[in-house]
């Protein structure tokens, strides 16, 4: 006979979320992923402002280098002038971000990590837009167009995302 405090567990339920929470219900892992993209982003343009003059290059030989570019667009620089629909775009990831977080604690760490990644980049370039009119870029690779790592944070977050929905599918079908 088990103790009171262990009560039998009902074939099919699932596991009580162990997800340690920061923030209000924010998973510790979504805080510190968001934190870690916000941070690297502004810390990397912080630098790139204050060392180069736009379009100014370092390493252009190397197979990645640094440029640093003013986008008024979004990713690849497409929609130049268009500030009001990409922080309309960012609102709304971070708003659809803030909802979901009560069922965040119950996902995996790398869906949590990707959420993160994605807020994180959203607010990082959101603030561009809002103080300066453009998103600072200036990783190059050979073929690609300059991107920034608010943007590899938001690329990363959401293919994880898109992996998640993924697997859910096949396992629903």
């Amino acid at each position: 006979m088990r103790p009171a405090a262990f009560p039998a567990r009902r074939p099919g339920a699932t596991e009580p979320s162990r997800a340690r929470t920061g923030l209000g219900s924010w998973p510790v892992t979504a805080l510190a992923a968001a934190a870690i993209t916000f941070g690297l982003d502004r810390v990397t343009k912080f630098w790139v402002t204050r060392s180069l003059v736009p379009g100014q290059e370092l390493f252009p030989n190397w197979p990645v280098h640094i440029q640093y570019v003013e986008n008024s667009g979004a990713a690849f620089s497409i929609l130049p002038n268009y500030d009001w629909l990409f922080l309309l775009v960012a609102a709304a990831v971070i708003g659809a971000a803030i909802w979901y977080r009560h069922r965040l604690a119950a996902e995996g760490w790398w869906v949590q990590a990707a959420v993160g990644m994605v807020v994180g980049g959203a607010l990082a370039n959101a603030i561009d837009r809002l103080t300066q009119g453009y998103v600072v870029d200036f990783i190059q690779l050979p073929h690609w167009p300059v991107f920034n790592v608010a943007d590899s944070g938001i690329t990363v977050g959401m293919v994880l995302l898109v992996v998640r929905l993924l697997l859910q599918a096949r396992a629903d079908a």
